[in-house]
């Protein structure tokens, strides 16, 4: 076969190869515009509230803590706390209706208890979200509010 040919033949098969890829591959761009949602990212915590019965009992902004949140999984760290304790977990998430619902499936030896579900309604507002947690313990009602960044 002369080289010309071959030429002409490979180039035959790889525009071939090139139509039937293109027909029948998945739209990287279409499938990413219908999984990705506004809370997908990375995200940094700027200010930390510490409520109990209405009164702030502290505030913090130089705690340092993050949130990755992809394809409907989370993973979030934090500085250790004063008394070396880690903080950080990792599962799957869904966002809806202005709620996200973490359910995390490994975390530190600090976060476990027989609740590993983390229903929080946050306020979106395009590049920052603040999310509010609320307990109780001994007849006092806690809110832990965070307010997050999008660092990309």
């Amino acid at each position: 076969m002369k080289k010309s040919t071959l030429k002409k033949s490979v180039l035959a098969n790889l525009f071939v190869l090139g139509l039937l890829y293109s027909s029948c591959a998945p739209k990287i761009n279409e499938k990413s515009s219908n999984t990705k949602n506004k809370m997908d990212g990375v995200w940094k915590l700027s200010h930390f509230y510490h409520v109990a019965n209405a009164d702030t009992l502290f505030t913090n902004t130089n705690k340092v803590q993050h949130k990755i949140y992809l394809n409907g999984f989370v993973i979030w760290n934090a500085d250790p706390a004063p008394d070396t304790s880690e903080w950080h977990g990792f599962g799957t998430y869904t966002f809806k209706n202005d709620t996200i619902t973490e359910v995390l499936t490994s975390m530190s030896t600090s976060m476990k208890s027989d609740v590993n579900t983390y229903v929080i309604p946050i306020e979106h507002n395009g590049k920052t979200y603040k999310q509010v947690n609320t307990y109780t313990r001994n007849d006092t009602i806690f809110k832990n509010i965070e307010v997050y960044k999008k660092l990309d």
